[in-house]
């Protein structure tokens, strides 16, 4: 027996529960689609300096679609809607069944996608849910005072709020030269989008002492935080901070 629907997808995993046959819309008798997704679920990276200047690393959405007519009818139109605010994407079966998109930001996206044939019939999937989380970077070394980090919030058209964030940031207290270095107190604060402190520690280092504090929280508010790492002294400061906004397990609702 044929199956209903063959769904590619490389880079990435189907969660169970998130796409199901009763999701369709379309003629099933007429078309056997077959879609090819590269860049489903992604994560997009996000590096920071001390005065809050990003470079983004983001991933491209691909769609290749390899339908089959089961009534000898030819496809007039592959078309992608990005859920993301953005106007629907189409292409001309006769030029390419190939169809592309840079999502900007980060979040989870409720796109939909399908191919319309010359008798009209349609199928229509969604892809649920586009997923980019999105990891902010700031790096520096032997500088006079640790750097925040500031985690800007989800694009606007995403579905909701991150599900998790994670922290993991390093601090070193190293050797200057001239040997000027003394014991320092690192305070690190993780600030909600109301500036509220949800998060802290505190830790002496020594000199040559280094330390990771590592802290996650579920379900975080949507908007835009920031790690907040203060030194009680002016001494030689090594820092590695990264902060996880991680999505996953949406639900396509068209509602």
């Amino acid at each position: 027996m044929r199956t209903l629907v063959a769904l590619i997808i490389t880079s990435c995993l189907i969660i169970p529960g998130c796409i199901s046959a009763e999701s369709f819309d379309g003629q099933y008798d007429a078309i056997y689609p077959v879609y090819g997704i590269s860049g489903w679920e992604m994560t997009h990276h996000f590096e920071k300096d001390a005065n809050n200047q990003t470079v983004e690393t983001l991933t491209e959405l691909e769609i290749e679609y390899s339908p089959e007519s089961e009534i000898g009818a030819e496809f007039t139109e592959f078309w992608l809607l990005p859920g993301d605010n953005s106007d629907i994407k189409t292409v001309d079966p006769k030029q390419s069944n190939i169809i592309q998109h840079m999502y900007t930001g980060y979040g989870a996206f409720m796109s939909k996608f399908g191919v319309i044939d010359s008798e009209g019939n349609e199928h229509s999937m969604p892809l649920s849910a586009l997923i980019r989380s999105a990891n902010f970077y700031l790096n520096q070394s032997q500088v006079g005072e640790p750097a925040n980090l500031f985690i800007d919030a989800p694009n606007p058209n995403s579905v909701g709020s991150a599900e998790r964030l994670g922290v993991e940031s390093t601090i070193g207290n190293s050797v200057a030269l001239p040997l000027t270095s003394q014991p320092t107190d690192i305070t690190w604060e993780l600030i909600d989008p109301e500036g509220t402190v949800v998060e802290s520690h505190s830790e002496t280092l020594d000199v040559g002492e280094d330390y990771t504090w590592e802290v996650w929280l579920e379900s975080p508010m949507r908007g835009s935080w920031q790690l907040s790492i203060e030194s009680s002294q002016d001494v030689n400061i090594d820092q590695t901070s990264m902060v996880r906004m991680g999505y996953s397990g949406y639900i396509y609702d068209d509602n």
